[in-house]
């Protein structure tokens, strides 16, 4: 018994042939649907067998006299979602150590306390040690888990800013009402080679009269806000160039400074300091974030993410931030203090 599938496509070749090269798209098509629901017989599965591997996660910190190292092996479903594992993976018993310019320093597992328990119920396990991060400097961190293997990372730490300083003066952080029609509150620094990207935090911070007891708080001014700050924004991580540069309008400054006074109705309030950050990331970060968060395009029919990892064995990244700040003392005469 002949094959239809291939009496088809022989057909179709027939007929373009004695038609001087016109093709006939439907009848190729047809031909070669046929074929391929006639000869595989095969299941296919898109997953891969499955390989225990370490999961290690770390940013050090110049800000910071504690530092961080996650240690987790990554699992299995039985579908193809991984938001079905409700279960966290900490590897325990690990041999955490980090070296840097002033020596090694072996990490201590422990527990902190989980803010989201939407999934995982359990504390989130880490490793922790106490020493500080030099910017310009290069760190090792291995992970040596018995069972599962080793793996290690090294990172370079960025610098710190070169030049640092607000724009446009004190005048309008004292006193904004009486500066003008326009303006801005913002601030300018030269990074060092070694910073691949930044983010920027301004916050205002004071003091509260709760209970006969004076409370240090502070708020995150916005780049913007609704009218009721229902919906805020703001900035995200920029790639440095040399320098960083950032700045809020006048607006949503004095807005920030009144909501301030709308989430203490009738108490007094000493408006303390305004501190801009900037956060400087390391290439180790940056690339990991460029990966993992910039893929995100809604017109792609693609089912994958690609992944990243920087270290030698395993899944992961282990980067770095250095944090520059400077900040503004208010005067005793602020206009939105209230005594």
């Amino acid at each position: 018994m002949k094959d239809a599938s291939l009496e088809l496509i022989l057909s179709a070749k027939l007929i373009t042939s004695r038609m001087h090269r016109k093709i006939y798209p439907h009848f190729v098509f047809v031909g070669i649907a046929v074929l391929l629901l006639t000869s595989c017989n095969d299941s296919f599965s898109p997953k891969g067998p499955f390989e225990q591997q370490l999961v290690v996660y770390s940013v050090l910190s110049t800000d910071r006299d504690i530092q961080f190292v996650r240690v987790y092996r990554n699992y299995d479903v039985s579908g193809f979602d991984p938001f079905q594992n409700n279960s966290d993976t900490p590897v325990k018993g690990a041999l955490v150590v980090v070296s840097g310019p002033r020596g090694s320093y072996t990490l201590k597992d422990t527990l902190l306390t989980r803010a989201d328990t939407s999934r995982y119920k359990s504390p989130i396990a880490a490793y922790t040690g106490r020493f500080k991060v030099e910017g310009g400097q290069t760190y090792l961190v291995t992970v040596d888990a018995p069972g599962i293997g080793s793996t290690s990372a090294s990172v370079l730490t960025p610098s710190p800013s070169q030049t640092f300083n607000w724009m446009y003066g004190p005048q309008i952080l004292d006193d904004p009402e009486i500066y003008g029609a326009a303006g801005y509150v913002g601030a300018m620094a030269k990074f060092s080679q070694y910073t691949k990207a930044y983010a920027v935090q301004l916050v205002i911070e004071y003091l509260v009269l709760a209970a006969a007891e004076w409370m240090e708080e502070s708020i995150e001014v916005p780049v913007w806000a609704s009218s009721n700050f229902a919906y805020v924004s703001y900035p995200s991580v920029y790639k440095a160039n040399g320098y960083g540069v950032v700045y809020y309008s006048k607006d949503i400054y004095i807005r920030t400074l009144q909501r301030v006074i709308k989430l203490h109705p009738g108490s007094k309030l000493i408006f303390q300091r305004i501190v801009i950050r900037f956060l400087q990331i390391d290439q180790n970060w940056y690339d990991y974030y460029s990966t993992a968060l910039k893929f995100q395009d809604p017109f792609s029919i693609r089912l994958d993410e690609p992944d990243f990892t920087n270290l030698s064995k395993g899944y992961g990244v282990f980067g770095a931030f250095a944090i520059d700040s400077l900040q503004h003392l208010y005067p005793d005469e602020f206009p939105y203090n209230r005594r």
